[in-house]
């Protein structure tokens, strides 16, 4: 037998990508059961339990890395390993793992498949020998199989298939929410977008929802009929002219519809035509995720610096609309059917959780486990009697200690997938699921922002008007008087004016923010209150000029946008709550 056979990298990432495929796949059975289930020690067809299975398959795999070092450095096979020992090794195997918690078993295995996985990217670098392929094979690849028929005896009624289908889900699913926005547009490395990828595993689950409705209906087993080429182009096709959050939300609707009618199926149903049912489910569902893994998992942030940067993507455009809605709309209920201050509150508790569960995470344990109907319906319940002004601030914090948080882990250091998906799930994933809720309210052209620019207006100027022209002299909540703050808020909308026409976008600090403060304040020293309210109205009548002037293609500018907005709306709103006693 040879053993001067190179592979190339691609080679080798296809092996990677096979190997990963079958333990996935089995993964998703073995994670369906927990460890008290009676499934594990039932005796199957095979003669094995499903405990054997998993320490068997184990040990197999741990056997590659010795066996491969001895081909490298002899050109043959291991020793232990030529003589045909196989029921040797199994009944040992199975004796010494009868009474090991199946926890360590599943660990043990995730283990020898890492390290399996491991040596195989080392041969990214030199040469591959063609034992040391088969070697890997035996144990893997071509292992696996030989108890997939193990796998679906142990699956009996159709709450047992919707576990194993879920199991498989979840960490797909939570991979794809990693990659965040951009990502999911990016080019896997077999050329479709991430994107496109989650739109082909959902055509193939909408397939699998018809194929099994008519297994249900008539007891007739059905062709999808499709050119599987054709079908994937046209989902690829299909996926281009839609957003990500389109296609993820059509990929979860789907999945939800599979797993009902997974759900509907009997026993008989099951099992019949030799499992042709469990054959088409696995296939398109937890056989599916494991054959995509690779390519999608190479994509998953894992380092600290990937993670920020996702989290940022996601953070920035949901806090500008919160940002650019204010306050006010806050209580308002979204159309999810909550107020945006009860789903703001939402996302800081989940931040807050995050920042309690990450340690464990960090080491690949669950952590703790929520119920979370009881803990949004509490944040919803407690939500209103907050204020926008208050759960704003809960909000922005949480995420900021978030942020120090993963600031802080080593830099060089790969993350746990356990704390990735956390992190994914709870910040930025959470950020984009959410946005669409508060998108409709941010004011986008030119007559909804003017709109937005009157109401606040209307009633700034209203409370100013209830403090009178006495009251201009008298101390505001904040220690300045009134007349200190209606200069204050004429100078901003002048300073818009000044940058809006002239193009010239200032680069504020908190110093020199400050030092103009105060230089408003002290211009206006002399100023009666008559005059404060005609400069007061004036300044708004021109920066409203110039806002409509601006057009929709210069308010699409986020430079310009916060000039527009920071310079007067939202900063009427700020001294409407901390000067005027207005609260939303």
């Amino acid at each position: 037998m040879s053993t001067e056979t190179l592979a190339t990298s691609s080679d080798v990432g296809d092996l990677i990508a096979r190997v990963d495929n079958v333990y996935i796949s089995a993964k998703s059975v073995f994670d369906a059961f927990p460890a008290d289930s009676d499934r594990w020690d039932a005796r199957l067809a095979s003669g094995m339990t499903l405990r054997e299975v998993l320490a068997h398959l184990a040990a197999w795999e741990e056997s590659v890395p010795p066996r491969i070092e001895h081909v490298l450095a002899t050109g043959s096979e291991h020793p232990d390993f030529k003589d045909d020992i196989t029921d040797t090794f199994n009944a040992k195997v199975a004796d010494e793992t009868r009474d090991t918690p199946i926890d360590d078993l599943k660990l043990r295995l995730a283990r020898s498949h890492a390290a399996i996985v491991a040596l195989l990217r080392s041969f990214e670098r030199r040469e591959m020998p063609a034992l040391t392929r088969d070697i890997v094979e035996w144990n893997t690849t071509k292992h696996y199989p030989d108890h997939w028929a193990d796998m679906g005896e142990v699956m009996h009624e159709a709450k047992d298939v919707a576990r194993v289908v879920n199991a498989g889900w979840i960490n797909f699913r939570l991979a794809l929410m990693s990659l965040g926005v951009a990502g999911l547009e990016a080019k896997t490395r077999v050329g479709w977008t991430f994107k496109g990828m989650a739109a082909h595993c959902a055509g193939w689950e909408k397939l699998t929802v018809d194929r099994l409705r008519t297994l249900r209906e008539t007891g007739e087993q059905s062709s999808s009929g499709l050119d599987t080429d054709e079908f994937n182009a046209r989902l690829a096709r299909e996926a281009d002219s839609k957003s990500a959050a389109e296609v993820l939300k059509d990929l979860d609707d789907t999945h939800t519809k599979m797993v009902e009618e997974i759900e509907k199926l009997t026993p008989e149903q099951i099992k019949a035509y030799d499992g042709w049912a469990l054959a088409i489910i696995a296939g398109n569902s937890y056989g599916h995720y494991g054959e995509h893994h690779t390519e999608l998992f190479d994509a998953v942030p894992k380092r600290p610096a990937q993670l920020l940067e996702k989290m940022r993507e996601g953070w920035r455009p949901f806090r500008r609309a919160v940002a650019r809605i204010g306050d006010k709309p806050l209580s308002q209920k979204t159309k999810a059917g909550w107020s945006a201050k009860a789903m703001l509150s939402h996302l800081a508790a989940w931040l807050e959780k995050l920042e309690g569960s990450l340690p464990e995470r960090l080491e690949g344990r669950r952590g703790p486990i929520y119920d979370i109907q009881k803990e949004n319906d509490q944040e919803q319940s407690a939500a209103d009697a907050r204020s926008a002004q208050e759960v704003v601030k809960r909000l922005d914090e949480a995420y900021g200690r978030v942020v120090k948080i993963v600031e802080a882990l080593p830099p060089d250091q790969d993350v746990h997938f356990m704390a990735i998906r956390l992190i994914a799930g709870e910040s930025y994933g959470h950020f984009v699921e959410h946005l669409p809720e508060i998108e409709g309210w941010v004011p986008k052209t030119t007559a909804q922002v003017l709109a937005k620019l009157d109401d606040t207006w209307t009633e700034f100027r209203g409370r100013l008007r209830d403090v009178g022209r006495a009251g201009l002299m008298t101390d505001s909540p904040l220690g300045w008087k009134y007349r200190d703050m209606a200069a204050h808020a004429a100078n901003w909308m002048q300073q818009a004016v000044n940058e809006l026409e002239s193009g010239a976008f200032k680069t504020w600090t908190t110093e020199t923010i400050l030092a103009e403060n105060a230089r408003a304040v002290d211009a206006h020293k002399l100023v009666g209150a008559e005059a404060m309210f005609d400069e007061l109205d004036t300044s708004y009548e021109r920066v409203r000029e110039t806002i409509a002037r601006l057009g929709e293609e210069k308010l699409a500018d986020n430079r310009i946008y916060g000039i527009v907005a920071f310079y007067t709306y939202l900063h009427w709103e700020e001294h409407l709550h901390l000067d005027l006693g207005v609260t939303y």
